[in-house]
């Protein structure tokens, strides 16, 4: 009985689907989503196409409106993935002597993911991935796969928040793998993304078409 006791305190408790904290998440995903698909485009450059077609799409929207894109595009997120990848590690090294703070800045974290996340995913599906596939505006194989990989990490991200959430995972172990999978996956693809991201699209094949 005492294990099990300990175990279930090694992270912040978590009530299945709790009215208030999903309430909560569901508003602040709905106009963190409303401002992305209505607010300005944030992906469209300010310098024109020709200084950039060396570089992948990704490339190209952190470089503009520096340092407002750089914070939305990969700071927020990453900080978030970042918080919540260390103090996973401590609550599983901790257990039940982690620290109530680090639970509550983990549990903040996974609740702030999956909508900040699903904003950045709608607002470039809108107005970048779609525009980009209807005029052919690709740059080529690694262009595609930065963009598609980093757009992925909204699986995780919200999955993350599902998971804080009470509505995947069940008891504190299941919570935990779930948890740390997400984390894990997340990870992953958002370093695929930055490697192919940074590569020169012509490394893959990609020929800028010159206009006259």
């Amino acid at each position: 009985m005492t294990a099990t006791a300990e175990t279930r305190t090694s992270r912040a408790p978590r009530t299945l689907a709790n009215p208030p904290a999903t309430i909560a998440v569901l508003i602040l995903a709905a106009v963190l989503s409303l401002a992305a698909l209505l607010g300005p485009n944030l992906a469209a450059g300010d310098m024109g196409m020709a200084m950039s077609m060396n570089m992948t799409h990704y490339m190209e929207l952190l470089a503009v409106h520096q340092p407002r894109n750089l914070l939305v595009f990969m700071a927020v997120p990453v900080v978030l993935a970042e918080t919540l990848a260390i103090s996973e590690l401590a609550i599983l090294f901790l257990r039940g002597a982690t620290p109530q703070w680090v639970r509550t800045v983990s549990r903040i974290a996974g609740l702030l993911a999956g909508p900040v996340m699903l904003a950045i995913f709608l607002h470039l599906m809108l107005n970048a991935v779609v525009p980009l596939t209807v005029t052919g505006g690709w740059r080529g194989p690694a262009d595609v796969i930065a963009v598609l990989f980093y757009l992925s990490g909204v699986v995780p991200l919200v999955g993350i928040t599902l998971v804080e959430l009470g509505l995947i995972g069940t008891g504190e172990t299941g919570a935990l793998k779930w948890h740390a999978g997400f984390i894990a996956v997340f990870l992953v693809v958002a370093h695929v993304a930055m490697i192919f991201g940074m590569l020169d699209p012509a490394v893959l094949g990609y020929q800028m078409v010159h206009q006259h």
